[in-house]
């Protein structure tokens, strides 16, 4: 890092506390004027077979300017608009018809002092990013007394804790603004649909009469959730200017504590995407631990208000359990530990011998290994089951075993070869010194060194056979013999599907492939990497 002097130091300080105070002032300011802008339709008049001019068309006119007016007392002298729609068509007869559709809409708008003041969440969100703000800037102050020129590796301890505590109360601020428009949308839309649509929600009432203050000046009365039903509102760019603010606050309070944004801003959205990538990774995996211990009108529940179950159903777990769910999960496990060993037993020999030996057809095996990859399970399922009709291992976990590590024998050759490749031949020829065989050097010499990709292997194959679904439903016609993958689908039927117990069998199924990667991550990535290099 390159070292400044104690006057660019002191420049560069200057400037950026002198951005920060008029960042928050811009902010300040930006909350004084309005936020968000409110229409309500009052009133509503549809006249049929209306024409612009004629009598109908002055009558409804005249009914929805009488409303209007009638509102504007109600509501202390706000201005209502009078909309009209009109809509022409021809009907079946060949005559034009047209349809005027009059309404009154009540416009207001609200600055962030009112949203504090109104009691809503939005507005409590709003007073603590402000809050927020104003303690980074004292304690930026305090921070910067007597040592505006000071570089940043010779300030005391409670100084670079002070500005760090400031950059962490302007990034709390920044990441607060995105929740104030979230708690808008729950409060004016989605809060209010469910109170329409009849669901039940507690705080319903206390939202609907601080709404009736905030909006109505507590005129609305009993009316107020047919007038919230008609509510629509939009933020002013005045919310992202005060976003910006906080944005070139927090920029300055970096510069104050690493004395340089570029690395620290890379860094800083490095950690966002990760953030971001492991939430869209991990969210179905949430939804599946919630569901599996909700109650089945949750998990039906269309408008999802619930973010967790309001009482956990570990009975859910008994319930599969009681259906042979532990069954399945053991004809999972037969299945894929058989088709695994298969595999490696008969993949190891192979692909020792296409990256040692020379022999005849090498190449000719080596694409046939290639291309027996591009034929998918289903085009051969007619004659897979006649074959296995024939042997008579149809509806027996040996036939599928069998089945399934055919499918994963080439992939596990190209893999395994790739990873005895990179292992140099001298080991072996040094082993073959020292009196082994060829299958001893393999065995105590080779295998150990090849144990990285081997685990790569086994993981992939074993993976590939516990999610297996198609062979096995064309196979398996009993109960007792089918895996996890067909046996959850008895939770699922054309007239119902059974979330709850459906996401229970996945999460108990997800546990043997976790549990294997646990114990084997750390062989995992040099096996990954096994054969990327030449030996």
């Amino acid at each position: 890092m390159k070292q400044l002097t104690r006057e660019t130091i002191l420049h560069r300080n200057r400037i950026a506390l002198i951005l920060t105070v008029c960042a928050l002032a811009l902010a300040v300011l930006c909350i004084s004027l309005p936020l968000c802008r409110f229409s309500t339709t009052v009133y509503t008049k549809k006249s049929s077979n209306t024409f612009v001019g004629d009598e109908k068309y002055k009558e409804a006119r005249a009914e929805a300017e009488e409303a209007a007016a009638e509102r504007e007392k109600v509501n202390g002298g706000k201005p209502v608009t009078i909309l009209e729609t009109v809509t022409e068509r021809t009907n079946s007869s060949g005559k034009q018809t047209s349809m005027v559709t009059f309404r009154a809409v009540e416009n207001s708008t609200k600055t962030g002092w009112q949203f504090i003041a109104s009691g809503l969440a939005s507005g409590r969100i709003l007073l603590i990013c402000l809050l927020c703000g104003a303690c980074s800037i004292v304690l930026m102050m305090l921070s910067v007394l007597g040592k505006m020129d000071t570089p940043w590796f010779d300030l005391p301890a409670r100084t670079k804790r002070l500005r760090r505590l400031a950059c962490w109360l302007l990034l709390a601020a920044f990441f607060l603004m995105p929740v104030f428009l979230a708690c808008n949308n729950l409060a004016f839309i989605r809060y209010i649909k469910l109170a329409v649509n009849g669901v039940p929600r507690p705080g319903t009432e206390a939202l609907l009469q601080k709404l009736d203050v905030f909006l109505y000046g507590n005129t609305a009365g009993e009316a107020i959730l047919d007038l919230m039903s008609s509510v629509q509102y939009d933020s002013t760019a005045f919310v992202w200017i005060i976003l910006g603010s906080f944005a070139v606050m927090l920029f300055t309070s970096v510069i104050f504590c690493e004395g340089e944004i570029q690395r620290t801003l890379l860094r800083g959205l490095l950690y966002l995407f990760v953030i971001a990538l492991c939430v869209v990774i991990l969210y179905p995996y949430y939804v599946m631990l919630i569901t599996a211990f909700r109650n089945y009108s949750e998990t039906t529940d269309m408008y999802f208000q619930n973010l967790l179950p309001t009482g956990w159903i570990w009975s859910n777990l008994k319930d599969i359990i009681n259906r042979g769910v532990l069954r399945y999960l053991g004809n999972s496990l037969i299945l894929s530990l058989g088709a695994t060993a298969i595999a490696m037993l008969c993949g190891i020999p192979a692909a020792y011998a296409l990256a040692r030996m020379r022999f005849k057809g090498k190449r000719a095996y080596l694409g046939f290994v290639i291309m027996s990859q591009m034929f998918s399970p289903v085009v051969l399922l007619v004659g897979i089951s006649q074959l296995m009709n024939s042997i008579r291992l149809n509806n027996t976990l040996l036939g599928l075993v069998m089945v399934n590590a055919a499918f994963n024998q080439a992939f596990a050759i190209w893999l395994l070869r790739g990873t005895f490749i990179s292992i140099s031949s001298e080991m072996e020829q040094a082993a073959q010194i020292d009196g082994c065989s060829t299958v001893g050097a393999l065995l105590r010499v080779l295998i150990p060194m090849a144990a990285p990709g081997i685990v790569t292997t086994l993981i992939f194959v074993f993976i590939n056979a516990w999610n297996e679904y198609t062979i096995s439903t064309v196979l398996i016609s009993t109960d007792a013999y089918r895996p996890i993958t067909v046996g959850i689908t008895q939770f699922s039927s054309f007239n119902m599907i059974e979330w709850q117990y459906l996401f229970a069998a996945a999460l108990i199924a997800t546990i043997p492939v976790v549990i294997l990667f646990m114990c084997i991550e750390q062989h995992l990535a040099a096996g990954l990497t096994a054969g990327g290099v030449k030996g």
